[in-house]
């Protein structure tokens, strides 16, 4: 399967939240890759953390106070410090929140989030550590909420060298959750008339299902780049920058009825990237910044904006254009 991407991306979570962290050195100078427990735990409401304190908080100078040097707990859990008042957090939900990250070990700062500052934490994302997940559907907008877990089940067995984590230790984390949303499934809008000659779409009965794409007969691909509104959603415009989540179909103009990659294989239906930092194809890149979350866009990309003279083998060839179709359903 063909990726949009041109390489490897960074992570979208930072990666002290996500379950599969980077791990000691290897002989290279890189990061080995440590992958944490399939068989993690749920927290429940722990005791144990009774007696962890929090100062200043709200503010971009919280921080922890741990009842004992090394602080350890017997398994994940949490602890509700202050209930909020807002919308309450689905399982499916974007989470905004502050928060802060120390070792248990030593009570040092590992990692935060403070202040103006943000973090977005999508309660649907696999890789997103599952106790913190399970912490937090169901908790409420304004929450502030610790969460203990045993750094095996974050960073695996290897530890994380870079971070003074090793398996033994536990992570207390610190949140306060600002925001909440859902995102949205599919394109919503206002319609809008393609201009004549371009590729008709009949998207497919789901989400998980790719779209069909057709070529007028005897059309001739552009030489440049068109982005097409086929919906022109109602939600706020995608800046260059953010993070943002698509469900789309993409097909060459050679080959529109055999579509090389659609977002329904992924097992969220959806992907999550960031736009205009050149981690994309250039059509994607330049393309989805502008239009509003919500829409529906016919995206066609030339080989110069797309995989260039080499292509993509086996499914784009260095001379092919590539059509796409996608939804913007939400970006941070």
């Amino acid at each position: 399967m063909s990726s949009i991407r041109l390489r490897l991306a960074a992570a979208v979570l930072p990666f002290t939240l996500v379950l599969s962290a980077c791990g000691g050195d290897g002989k290279d100078g890189s990061s080995a890759e440590a992958t944490a427990p399939a068989t993690a735990s749920a927290p429940a409401q722990s005791a144990e953390l009774a007696g962890v304190k929090v100062e200043g908080a709200g503010t971009e100078k919280a921080s922890l106070v741990l009842p004992s040097s090394p602080f350890t707990t017997s398994g994940p859990g949490y602890r509700v410090v202050e209930e909020g008042t807002g919308k309450q957090i689905g399982g499916e939900d974007e989470v905004s929140a502050h928060y802060l990250l120390v070792n248990g070990k030593n009570g040092k700062q590992v990692d935060a989030r403070l202040g103006k500052e943000a973090v977005g934490l999508s309660m649907a994302d696999k890789s997103l550590q599952s106790a913190i997940q399970s912490a937090m559907v169901g908790q409420k907008v304004g929450s502030r909420l610790l969460v203990a877990i045993p750094a095996r089940e974050a960073v695996g067995d290897q530890g994380n060298s870079q971070l003074g984590i090793a398996p033994a230790d536990t992570l207390v984390y610190y949140f306060e959750v600002t925001d909440v949303k859902t995102p949205l499934t599919q394109a919503t809008g206002t319609p809008v008339p393609p201009k004549p000659g371009l590729p008709t779409i009949e998207m497919g009965k789901t989400p998980q299902e790719p779209a069909k794409i057709t070529i007028p007969k005897g059309a001739t691909p552009p030489t440049k780049t068109v982005v097409q509104p086929l919906i022109e959603g109602k939600g706020p415009k995608v800046a260059a920058g953010q993070t943002v989540r698509v469900t789309y179909t993409g097909a060459t103009w050679r080959e529109p009825s055999k579509p090389f990659d659609y977002s329904g294989k992924s097992p969220e239906g959806h992907v999550e990237f960031a736009v205009g930092k050149g981690e994309l194809i250039k059509g994607w890149d330049e393309g989805i910044p502008g239009h509003a979350v919500g829409s529906r866009l016919l995206v066609i990309v030339p080989p110069a904006d797309g995989y260039g003279k080499q292509g993509r083998e086996p499914d784009i060839k260095g001379d092919d254009t590539l059509v796409f179709v996608l939804d913007i359903l939400d970006a941070r």
